[in-house]
This record gives C-alpha cells, sequence and structure tokens, in this order.
C-alpha cells in the first residue's frame, strides 16, 4: 500500500478502501491538513465517486448495476446530508458513516484525519495504548505498561474507565457507528485495533489524553502527553489459543485470533503444546471454539489444520480477481 494517493487511486486489490481516509477525498495527491471547509458540490462528487468505485472493483458486485438497497439507501442519506462550508471533521463522519453498511472488513473509509497515511510523528501525539474490546465489559488493556520514572504499572487486562472525562461505553456508543466488519462483533474489534486512529478523526483527540483504568473507587488516572515516560513491558499476539477440558475426554481449543503476524512462533508454540496435551489424554472429542476470531494470517490457520488431516491440503482452490489499472498482474 502507498502512503499517500490521489484521489483516482484506490488501496487494496478489491478497491475496498477510501483512499482519502481523511474526510473527504483528497482533491489531489498532496492531501491537505485537518482544517479547512468543503462545499456541498466537494462531498457530493466524494461520495458517489466512492460508490462508483466499490460497484466497478469490488468482486461482490461484478455484473451488478447497483449496491445492496441498505448500502445504496446509506449513500443517499449522505448525500442529503451534504452541506456547504462543511470542515474536514464533520465531513469525516459524514463518509465515514458508511463503514458499516459496506459489512465488509476491507471496504472502509480509514480514519486517516488528514488524507494520508499517519506519519510516525501523527502516531506519537495519538492515543497510546493497546486496547483490546470485550463484548459486554468494555475495553482491556492488551498489555502490562510501566512509568520509567515513577515506576508505575498499568497491568495487562486492566478496564478501560474513561477517555477525557467520556465514560467507555458512552465513547464506543460514538465511535462504533464509524467501524467496519462483516458483522457487529468483528466491527467492535475493529474499533479497538484502529481506536488510536478513530479518537484522532472522530473525536479529535491528540497530544493529550486524561485517562482512568479500572472502577472508579480503586482504579488509576493518569495524564498522557508524548513522551517516553510510559514503556510497553510484554509482546506478542494479543492472546494466545487457550485449552480447556469442560469434560474429561473432551477438549476445547480457543482461538482468539489468528493476527499474529508480529509473533508467528508463539502462537504456534501455543498450538503444538495444546495439541501435545490432547494426544496425551488420548481426547475423544474436540471443540475449536473461533468464535470472536478476527481473521489474520493463513499461515496461523494452517498451523491448527495440519493436526487434523493426515494430507496436506491446499487452502485455497480458486480466486476471483476484478482487474483495473492499479492491480493487473499484481498477483501474476
Amino acid at each position: 500500500m502507498r502512503a499517500a494517493v490521489s484521489r483516482r487511486t484506490v488501496l487494496g486489490g478489491a478497491a475496498g478502501l477510501l483512499v482519502v481516509g481523511g474526510g473527504v477525498a483528497a482533491l489531489h495527491p498532496n492531501a491537505p491538513q485537518p482544517f479547512g471547509r468543503f462545499d456541498r458540490k466537494q462531498l457530493v462528487f466524494d461520495l458517489r465517486f466512492w460508490r462508483q468505485e466499490v460497484l466497478e472493483r469490488h468482486p461482490r458486485y461484478a455484473g451488478l448495476i447497483g449496491l445492496e438497497a441498505e448500502t445504496e439507501a446509506a449513500f443517499r442519506n449522505a448525500i442529503a446530508a451534504c452541506r456547504d462550508g462543511t470542515s474536514r471533521q464533520d465531513a469525516f463522519r459524514l463518509i465515514a458513516g458508511l463503514n458499516p453498511f459496506f459489512r465488509d472488513a476491507h471496504t472502509l473509509l480509514l480514519p486517516w484525519i488528514s488524507g494520508s497515511e499517519p506519519s510516525d510523528a501523527d502516531r506519537q501525539v495519538q492515543f497510546p495504548f493497546g486496547m483490546d474490546v470485550v463484548p459486554g465489559t468494555g475495553l482491556l488493556l492488551r498489555s502490562t505498561w510501566k512509568h520509567a520514572e515513577t515506576g508505575q504499572i498499568l497491568r495487562k487486562g486492566m478496564p478501560l474507565a474513561h477517555i477525557n472525562g467520556v465514560s467507555v461505553r458512552q465513547m464506543i456508543a460514538q465511535l462504533e457507528p464509524f467501524s467496519h466488519g462483516e458483522t457487529p462483533l468483528l466491527r467492535s474489534h475493529m474499533l479497538s485495533v484502529m481506536l488510536p486512529g478513530w479518537l484522532d478523526a472522530v473525536m479529535g483527540w491528540r497530544g493529550k489524553f486524561d485517562i482512568g483504568f479500572g472502577p472508579p473507587s480503586s482504579g488509576i488516572e493518569i495524564r498522557w502527553t508524548p513522551g517516553k515516560a510510559w514503556e510497553p513491558q510484554e509482546s506478542g499476539p494479543r492472546d494466545l489459543p487457550r485449552l480447556r477440558w469442560p469434560q474429561p475426554e473432551i477438549a476445547m481449543l480457543k482461538v482468539p485470533t489468528f493476527d499474529v503476524d508480529e509473533d508467528p512462533s508463539t502462537f504456534e508454540q501455543a498450538i503444538e503444546a495444546a495439541f501435545a496435551a490432547i494426544r496425551a489424554r488420548n481426547a475423544a472429542g474436540l471443540v475449536i471454539d473461533v468464535r470472536g476470531n478476527t481473521g489474520g494470517q493463513s499461515d496461523a490457520g494452517a498451523a491448527i489444520i495440519r493436526h487434523l488431516l493426515a494430507q496436506p491440503v491446499v487452502q485455497v482452490s480458486q480466486a476471483r480477481e476484478r482487474l483495473n489499472k492499479d492491480n493487473n498482474g499484481l498477483l501474476g
């Protein structure tokens, strides 16, 4: 993927991503910073451009003359809501509101408020802590952090209570209408994956965060500003596969995610250990629980499959690609 592209270029082979990611499509390759205002004509152009690009490029719409009825209605409603003098952030909210209607993990307006992929300097002022969404619970700290000067510890699994005076429940309610994915559960997960970007693009939060962890009576309150005071204390996959035994002879392997490209070896070691235990106990049955699994790398799935089959298997037997000037030849 390229960091910055013109409005006439769409990232991804399926033409799923609106490249501007910053509220309105970049009117030229050098996308403006998050200020300035746009007139209705520009916004309508961007919305119609996005619809047409997805219709012409996405394999799901091959041979069709329109998107799903609900998605078409969402585009019409967004066009009707366009107004002159719209700020970049309001324009972003307007266009990003279409994301859930695609029901697609690869079709979205990216949370890039400037119109380009955030630079390292941009990321240094965004929300710093990785969070995992837990349905019915909220957001939990993904790893342990330590303050370099005071030694204060933020433990992995601590629940997030609020940011900048906004409760987690209220914050999620404000951000979920812009998230993407096939199901509500996946949209919640993708919100946690892209949380720094969404807080920046939708809430306008960058540079300073008043953060509360844990319950009000015994929680931790910190003020974060850019710098290296907080340091992560662990790395690796966000959540490793876990084996349990609901019955003495029945094993249940929970696989929360296949998105393990940061540390695939640790994931594979967990899988190997799980199947070693299953064989050692001569289990009569195995349940593999992938509820809430967020997808990821094919090799992670293969690490499990090879324990279940006597012969190798081809994971993909057929692929369909809609060729265009940007992806023609990309896959040979």
